[in-house]
């Protein structure tokens, strides 16, 4: 038996476990992202946590597995001035050995839960895999011929920020302009919403979703199950442009397997899957795989960086 810490880290949460090589979750801690914005102390948070976990179960540890939202530079353990995160730059390798002393496997967070489908998940045994995240952003990780994709900094897997709308309405957090995640990731929805409330007064005059001073993508989805005009436009946008997201990645990569996972998918399925697979058909010329909801939840992320911790995925080594 093999021990390994994952750490999952989120624009919104970070979470930071101990695993074993039977897939097992010993122990998990969870903290908000944003309560630590200086880029060193919210390391030193992780490795508190990491030795605290250390100490209670007294095994010895084989590595640390760590997915973060990118963009990255693998080559230096860094991130990259995330769109969605609260740091410009976060050396999360030479941090982390320096405060624990572990060898570390670092990686996109969806390129982690990709791993995760691959060794834990409805992926074992595909060669053709890719795993997409609908949460505060939209990002993917990618398995063509069982070999997992990288490219050059670790980033060969940006789809949330494919081009959807070509009248290039509403600018990404990245600052591009009509990405996937611009429209339809939990960040963008509430703007989409906004945007449109804006545009077509007859639209906001009629919703009370018009009427929130705040509002949140889960407000969306309740209202457009509410019949709410206003959110059902969005969400019939937002399903569009999933569609040509979902049909780009068909082409791409000729997927047998897409699942899916995040929190905006996880907790809307009847709504962002339902009819996907069809209108993916209006636009994608590869045959279209199974796209089916992640079975490991929201632990895919941190079942993929305990895949990682304990040295699973070769491409991806503890270092």
């Amino acid at each position: 038996m093999k021990y390994a810490i994952a750490v999952d880290i989120g624009a919104t949460n970070t979470r930071v476990a101990l695993g074993n090589s039977e897939g097992e979750l010993l122990g998990v801690e969870t903290f908000r992202t944003w309560d630590f914005p200086d880029p060193v102390k919210y390391i030193e948070k992780i490795a508190r946590i990491i030795s605290s976990l250390r100490e209670k179960f007294k095994v010895d540890i084989y590595g640390i597995g760590v997915g973060t939202p990118g963009p990255l530079d693998v080559a230096k353990g860094e991130v990259l001035a995330s769109p969605n995160m609260p740091f410009k730059r976060l050396e999360v390798v030479r941090l982390l050995k320096e405060f624990v002393d572990m060898p570390v496997a670092f990686a996109n967070d969806a390129v982690a839960a990709a791993v995760g489908e691959k060794f834990w998940g409805d992926g074992a045994g595909v060669e053709d895999l890719v795993y997409v995240t609908i949460s505060t952003g939209i990002g993917g990780g990618v398995y063509v011929d069982g070999s997992l994709l990288l490219g050059k900094d670790g980033n060969a897997h940006e789809i949330g920020h494919v081009v959807v709308d070509s009248q290039e309405r509403l600018v990404c957090g990245c600052g591009g302009r009509g990405h996937w995640e611009a429209y339809s990731s939990g960040s963008g929805i509430p703007r989409f919403t906004k945007f449109l409330a804006e545009r077509d007064s007859s639209l906001a005059e009629e919703s009370q979703l018009a009427r929130k001073s705040r509002i949140e993508a889960r407000d969306v989805f309740e209202a457009y199950r509410a019949g709410d005009k206003l959110a059902r436009a969005v969400i019939l946008e937002v399903k569009k442009f999933n569609a040509y997201g979902f049909a780009a990645i068909t082409n791409y990569y000729d997927p047998e397997l897409i699942t899916v996972g995040g929190s905006v998918a996880l907790n809307n399925a009847d709504i962002v899957l339902s009819g996907l697979e069809g209108d993916v058909r209006q636009y994608a010329i590869n045959r279209v795989p199974r796209i089916k909801l992640t079975r490991l939840g929201a632990n895919v992320g941190l079942m993929g960086a305990l895949a990682l911790g304990l040295g699973f995925e070769k491409k991806i080594p503890l270092r």
